[in-house]
């Protein structure tokens, strides 16, 4: 199993050390801490990645482990994939990593402007170390709220990949300063939508069901709750056509859950 123990980190990243307990003997990180998290996470992206990624002071410090996993799980399952699309990147990571890993073309996009010149520029810290023929292989392209209609860049394209590790946050959330993973709500952040958080990963899935390569597929990643969520966007991946799968991975004790809608290949 990938992955990075605290105190290996440590021996790596000596600035972790004032956020450091022990427990019986055990190194522990506060990972509440933005600060602790950020430094965790970078040590993870360049010691076992070889990545040198930012993150934006306002927005969710991604955990790079699952992200790695959730597109591991894809490639292995298809070698095929060389057109990908993701929406809704952030910092970039996940693109970032397919494109450290896989000979892809990849268009990202966001519907923020500033994680839109975050993408860019840790593209640009990072191209030396990724898998790009030439610089036009990978776009980040501002979304401007849409998802995948109505995006001048992607008109015309289809695609092996749509991929996204969606916002899934129902009509009844509102923006606050309460922390999530580094993060505080906002309400460009609370844009899943419906009653369970369902509704933008829906749309993805409309919108790119016409958009797909033959065997191209749709892959979703989504926390373990609520049930009421997974089934909805299970139910949508049916209602367009599409060959359902589904996947889960663990990090630590987190469960995660890669939802695939797959294009047949007889079609």
């Amino acid at each position: 199993m990938i992955g990075l123990k605290i105190e290996d980190a440590l021996k790596l990243n000596k600035d972790l050390k004032k956020y450091i307990t022990y427990k019986n003997g055990k190194a522990r990180i506060d990972f509440k801490n933005k600060e602790a998290l950020y430094l965790y996470n970078k040590t993870i992206l360049e010691h076992l990645f070889g990545l040198n990624m930012e993150f934006h002071k306002d927005a969710l410090i991604p955990t790079p482990i699952n992200r790695y996993l959730f597109i591991k799980n894809i490639f292995d399952e298809n070698p095929h994939i060389k057109n990908v699309l993701e929406i809704g990147t952030g910092s970039g990571i996940i693109s970032i990593l397919i494109a450290k890993h896989y000979n892809c073309k990849i268009y990202m996009t966001d519907t923020v402007e500033e994680y839109v010149d975050l993408a860019q520029n840790n593209i640009e810290n990072n191209y030396k170390n990724i898998k790009i023929n030439n610089p036009d292989d990978i776009t980040v392209i501002n979304s401007n709220g849409k998802i995948i209609n109505g995006i001048k860049e992607l008109e015309n394209i289809k695609f092996d990949l749509i991929i996204s590790y969606p916002p899934f946050y129902d009509d009844n959330s509102v923006a606050s300063k309460r922390s999530f993973g580094g993060a505080d709500a906002t309400s460009i952040e609370l844009i899943g939508g419906g009653k369970y958080g369902e509704k933008f990963s829906c749309d993805i899935i409309m919108e790119g069901s016409s958009r797909l390569n033959k065997n191209g597929l749709i892959a979703i990643m989504l926390p373990e709750k609520p049930i009421e969520r997974r089934k909805a966007i299970e139910n949508k991946i049916i209602d367009m056509g599409l060959i359902l799968k589904s996947d889960d991975i663990k990090t630590g004790k987190r469960v995660r859950h890669i939802i695939k809608g797959q294009f047949p290949s007889l079609f």
